[in-house]
């Protein structure tokens, strides 16, 4: 059963009216909700093969994020406030690790998923980090407790105003707010081949960019109703060193933990198994390995926050 993706439709027109503008919110919001939810349904049996394949995150974009959030090269012993950097829907710790390897033991990290399963692997490799499950819209920490929040790859699935707040609440006076979202580059001809695969197994609904965070700019909205941070500014980078995969078997391991598949497992076992297909007789999957090198993006998005 292949899920024909529907949504190849034009933009909206400029005219449209007000009324129509809201409503596309509240549907892109429902469709965001639906997504988080299937995505969390679904890492919650896959946490271990998702820590296993997903790779970690570039060191040099994470290092340049922190820079932005004025926590890199600060003294951090006997610091105020509590926490150096709360990181919200941290997962597996992928984006945790590094920025503990970058700040040091001294820096006292925090740790944010919904995911029970995900926060487990992260406190088993990462001892020394406070972790709490729940969501963030909803986080378990005082006022004016966190010098900087990051949100790595997990913040399209966050975004709303409730979240927003409570953010902002947790953050100190003059405090920064950092997003990091990492993507395949699509002007891969290997990418943009697995990517076309995909959007045939895509679940009912699921919007196109929902494959590729970078496509993606609506989690920005939930920014204007209520201006409680300064304008993001932004930085599109490539990673200073690519990952290299060994074999067509691996790729397809990394590419099937992609939330905007479908959860039925005949659907998923077909569309991995033309995946394996496509690498392993299409002239472009031959033509790029093995190995072979996903080249990805990285986003870094950064703001502060105002006093109330």
């Amino acid at each position: 059963r292949i899920y024909r993706h529907q949504s190849d439709r034009a933009p909206w027109a400029k005219s449209q009216s007000l009324r129509e503008k809201e409503d596309q919110k509240i549907t892109m919001s429902v469709q965001r909700e639906q997504h988080a939810d299937a995505a969390r349904d679904m890492w919650q049996d896959t946490s271990d093969t998702y820590e296993r394949v997903r790779p970690s995150h570039d060191r040099a974009g994470v290092e340049c994020l922190l820079r932005n959030l004025d926590v890199l090269d600060t003294e951090f012993r006997d610091q105020e406030p509590p926490y150096t950097v709360l990181d919200v829907g941290a997962g597996t710790g992928k984006c945790t690790r590094v920025i503990s390897d970058i700040l040091g033991k001294d820096a006292r990290i925090a740790a944010l998923d919904p995911v029970a399963g995900m926060i487990a692997l992260l406190q088993a490799s990462l001892p020394g980090v406070d972790t709490f499950v729940g969501p963030c819209e909803s986080i378990p920490l005082p006022d004016n407790s966190v010098k900087a929040v990051v949100s790595s790859q997990s913040f399209h699935f966050i975004a709303n105003e409730t979240a927003l707040r409570e953010v902002h609440r947790v953050l100190v006076p003059g405090g920064k707010f950092g997003i990091l979202f990492t993507g395949d580059d699509e002007s891969s001809p290997l990418v943009h081949m697995l990517y076309e695969l995909i959007r045939e197994y895509m679940y009912p609904e699921c919007p196109r960019y929902f494959i590729n965070p970078l496509l993606d700019t609506s989690w920005q909205d939930c920014f204007t109703p209520a201006p409680l941070f300064t304008p993001l500014q932004e930085r599109i980078m490539a990673w200073e060193i690519q990952e290299c995969l060994p074999d067509a078997q691996s790729v397809v391991d990394l590419f099937m933990t992609y939330s905007a598949i479908a959860r039925e497992p005949e659907v998923r076992n077909e569309c991995a198994g033309r995946m394996l297909q496509l690498l392993t007789t299409d002239p472009t999957g031959l033509q790029s390995g093995p190995p072979f090198e996903v080249p990805r993006l990285s986003a870094l998005y950064w703001c502060t926050k105002k006093q109330q």
